[in-house]
């Protein structure tokens, strides 16, 4: 019986570890939706954890010690783009073949970014380092995420077009039997 189980383990455990290392492709090269699902999920969960510590964040303070106003409508900015993102992350978990809404999501995810390395910036200058360090620690945190996003985005969008050349080319094929096929004239009676 020991042996039986030790030998279902060792069976057992190479499935294991390689379903988990090769994420699975549907038949057009795009990765299926669950796949799509768990990556935008991660980017759902990572960007929600910047909510409390942009909530931390307090640029007004920041003036009084010569930084620009701008850091308090950056800090702004940043707040609403952190909800857009999840927003749209979570329209896109959906319909994740829709490429308009994954451009979108990607696009509000690498505005999102910008605006906050800029913030991470003035905590640097301007506030304590151990704020700095917890959003330039989150935004890393987030690049890998975003990485597996942007091939995603890659492979949806080489994926339409395949697609779309297939459609012109079947009816560029279709045009050009139609224009040779003699035009049908009625008898007049």
């Amino acid at each position: 019986m020991r042996y039986f189980s030790l030998a279902l383990v060792l069976l057992l455990l190479p499935v294991g570890v390689w379903s988990q290392q090769v994420p699975q492709v549907s038949l057009d090269g795009v990765q299926t939706p669950w796949d799509v699902r768990s990556i935008i999920n991660k980017l759902i969960d990572e960007n929600e954890r910047f909510e409390p510590v942009l909530d931390s964040i307090h640029p007004q303070d920041w003036v009084a010690k010569g930084a620009s106003s701008v850091y308090v409508q950056q800090l702004q900015q940043a707040q609403q783009q952190t909800r857009d993102v999840v927003v749209t992350s979570k329209m896109l978990a959906q319909k994740t073949d829709q490429l308009s809404l994954a451009l979108d999501d990607y696009f509000r995810l690498e505005a999102l970014d910008s605006t906050a390395r800029s913030l991470e910036e003035g905590l640097q200058r301007y506030a304590d380092r151990a704020s700095a360090d917890k959003l330039a620690a989150l935004i890393a945190h987030n690049y890998s995420a975003r990485e597996q996003f942007r091939d995603y985005l890659a492979s949806l969008a080489t994926s339409q077009e395949k697609n779309f050349k297939v459609a012109d080319e079947e009816a560029q094929r279709c045009r050009g039997i139609i224009s040779r096929e003699p035009a049908t004239t009625k008898k007049k009676q």
